[in-house]
């Protein structure tokens, strides 16, 4: 009982100190214009899932993965931006169209968890859910001159599927980087 009673407070707490992003240089005030509009270019170039290559990640997964796996990534993408846009209402919003943009978000996906569906099931809204670590460099399309890098390790509520624990975590990081942009000085 008493382990039981330790991993679920070791559970609770990962919840409250893996969503978070801060800004490791320069500064994003340029983004707290309303008229700002930003292009997001996502980079997974390095991107280790559970500490593997995406190649054997997926390979190791099987067929059903590997045909999911980009409707999910897309999926995940797009709630990112919607999420973003709902929460930085009166500042930068994202734009499909580059020439819209003045400025760049490259993010730079470092490694990404899917978490677990039986603790998602034995502990509910107590697990944590995915989470997503990596980097953003936000540049200024004016110049292509890196104007901040932020830091990001978020993680989402937990869920019962892969596709949805992916886009809550995605949905996390979009909800704290909007947070960090409102409240830049």
């Amino acid at each position: 009982m008493k382990k039981l009673f330790v991993l679920a407070v070791a559970c609770m707490a990962s919840v409250f100190t893996y969503a978070d992003v801060e800004l490791k240089s320069g500064s994003v005030t340029d983004l707290k214009n309303p008229e700002a509009r930003v292009l997001v270019t996502w980079d997974y170039d390095e991107m280790l899932i559970e500490g593997k290559s995406v190649d054997d990640f997926l390979a190791e997964k099987g067929s059903d993965w590997q045909k999911d796996y980009p409707s999910e990534v897309s999926a995940s993408e797009l709630a990112f931006g919607k999420v973003f846009n709902k929460k930085c209402k009166k500042f930068a919003k994202i734009t499909d169209e580059a020439a819209d943009a003045q400025y760049v978000f490259v993010i730079h996906v470092k490694k990404f968890n899917y978490g677990s569906t039986a603790a998602a099931v034995m502990l509910g809204g107590y697990a944590r859910g995915a989470y997503v670590e990596g980097t953003v460099e936000v540049v200024s399309k004016a110049n292509r001159e890196v104007i901040a890098i932020v830091d990001f390790d978020c993680s989402g509520q937990s869920s019962y599927s892969n596709e949805q624990r992916r886009i809550l975590a995605f949905m996390d990081f979009a909800s704290d980087l909007a947070k960090l942009i409102n409240k830049a000085k």
